[in-house]
């Protein structure tokens, strides 16, 4: 409810001010609303895709010519950062899109004296997952690809290039530094929460 007072400690008073606050937010509600459809698509998509196109490039390495492997095994775990830092950041963008929501929500409703709007506000999964069920459930299946191609990199580097074990050692390695990144991003994200900025008057 803290969050509801960035659109209510100045409640507007002549019937006139109360529509056009009313417009204003029933007008950055349906935005909102386009913006969370936009990113729900978004998560819902990239892991099929993405992941279907990552998992053939390590599968494919066993037809590539020597020379072009090192490119695979170094450039495919990077790429993989790359999907799952992406994939975090549309969760926190659906996230903010949520709260800002439920923030529209409860202003409305501040105004009208009556839940007229609760559907954000008293959401099961409000606060508990960034970027809800869907957030929760697309993050967790890239942890588990990432997780599952950075060890498929290890295994097909030591099998495709036959390489000694001071190499494969020096190469898991690589792969650990890479392993202990995502451990560090969900670490942040776990502390994550939305933080409205202070209108510019202030």
């Amino acid at each position: 409810m803290e969050n509801a007072s960035l659109d209510t400690e100045e409640p507007p008073h002549s019937d006139a001010d109360i529509q056009r606050r009313l417009g204003s937010l029933y007008e950055e509600y349906r935005a909102l609303y386009g913006l969370v459809i936009f990113r729900m698509t978004s998560l819902d998509r990239r892991v099929p895709i993405a992941g279907a196109t990552l998992t053939a490039t390590l599968a494919a390495v066993g037809s590539m010519p020597l020379q072009a492997m090192p490119v695979i095994f170094f450039g495919l775990p990077l790429a993989l950062l790359w999907f799952l830092r992406a994939t975090i950041n549309h969760a926190r963008s659906f996230e903010d899109a949520l709260r800002r929501i439920e923030q529209i929500e409860l202003a409305v409703n501040a105004i009208h004296g009556d839940q007229l709007m609760a559907f954000q506000s008293r959401h099961p999964s409000k606060g508990k997952e960034i970027g809800g069920r869907t957030g929760r459930e697309t993050i967790h299946a890239v942890v588990i690809l990432v997780v599952t191609l950075l060890l498929g990199c290890g295994w097909m580097f030591a099998v495709a290039l036959h390489a000694p074990w001071q190499g494969s050692a020096a190469y898991l390695g690589f792969l650990a530094v890479h392993a202990t990144h995502v451990s560090m991003v969900l670490v942040r994200l776990r502390r994550y929460s939305y933080q409205p900025q202070k209108p510019i008057s202030e």
